[in-house]
């Protein structure tokens, strides 16, 4: 068994830390977040958000525990500060410290060989995709020592892996106080757990989730040329069906390009089965074929009740 080495890295350009320690963090977390804090193993970290009460998301975040009583929240960079005082709202008089930490990095780690993570606690395994490796936090902004071998890479090439695999992060991909854990498929990544109790926004995510209430899913298409700029109308037999969201070069194909954009579940099984009869989907964004790429971890895709 050997050491993670080789691949490659990108430091990331949008994260923003906050670190919650004390002897009620985990519990304090717990209360609040959809993800079960409580399970998550140091040197281990989960995606997971912070709800309205109406269920909507209002700021997506992956959860780091480095030790017993600390715990990293990493947001988007614009979020980071709004993060922090919504978590001193919620703190109340519990015994929790809450902090911006303004000096760490993020360094994405993807592509290598081995077999074993370095026995490193600033080291965390993505869990939401084996394709998206690992996330190393530090507090300098040097190239940590432990990517062994890694060669650097811009940090759109490790965003096209992610869009790719219909993994969506931050607020354009997750439009604050819009965006739902479901259509998003969090709730297949570990973001949201239904055993755990209450949480805030907790009542509506268990409702959509016990009910089949899903209406819409955050999917990536393939695009020709280069990636789309947010809002790129997505276009299905002469009609607008959405709007784009991220989007980014493929790194071994520069000629195209990937972009995440939420559906209808309705147009989703209907683009499916046209290409399926016709080997063509008829998408378009910008004017430039689109081909509908759903990963294998979202199928099968839940089906409308007007279709069952």
């Amino acid at each position: 068994m050997s050491y993670f080495f080789n691949g490659h890295f990108a430091k990331s350009d949008d994260a923003g830390f906050v670190m919650v320690s004390g002897g009620e963090s985990i519990d304090f977390l717990q209360s609040i977040l959809t993800a079960n804090v409580a399970t998550v193993a140091i040197g281990d970290c989960r995606p997971a958000a912070l709800l309205t009460p109406q269920g909507r998301i209002l700021i997506d975040m992956m959860v780091y525990r480095t030790s017993h009583q600390e715990i990293f929240l990493q947001t988007d960079q614009e979020r980071a500060d709004d993060l922090l005082d919504r978590l001193r709202r919620y703190r109340l008089r519990r015994p929790v410290i809450l902090e911006r930490s303004i000096d760490i990095q993020l360094t994405c780690w993807w592509g290598y060989e081995g077999t074993k993570k370095p026995d490193d606690t600033n080291i965390f395994l993505d869990p939401r995709h084996t394709d998206l490796g690992c996330r190393i936090i530090s507090r300098n902004a040097g190239t940590p020592s432990t990517v062994n071998g890694a060669r650097p890479a811009s940090y759109e090439d490790w965003q096209a892996r992610r869009i790719g695999q219909a993994i969506p992060e931050g607020p354009i991909d997750l439009a604050p106080e819009r965006a739902l854990m479901l259509e998003a498929g969090l709730d297949k990544l570990a973001a949201v757990d239904f055993e755990k109790g209450c949480y805030i926004g907790q009542e509506v995510t268990a409702r959509t989730h016990y009910r089949g209430l899903v209406k819409r899913r955050l999917l990536p298409l393939r695009c020709e040329g280069p990636p789309p700029a947010v809002g790129s109308e997505i276009v299905w037999q002469g009609k607008v069906i959405a709007a784009s969201k991220t989007a980014a070069a493929c790194p071994d194909h520069p000629e195209h390009s990937m972009a995440l954009a939420l559906l209808k579940l309705n147009d989703i099984h209907s683009i499916i089965e046209q290409t399926a009869t016709t080997a063509s989907s008829f998408l378009s964004i910008n004017g430039q074929t689109a081909q509908l790429c759903p990963p294998l971890w979202c199928l099968p895709l839940p089906v409308p009740p007007n279709r069952k």
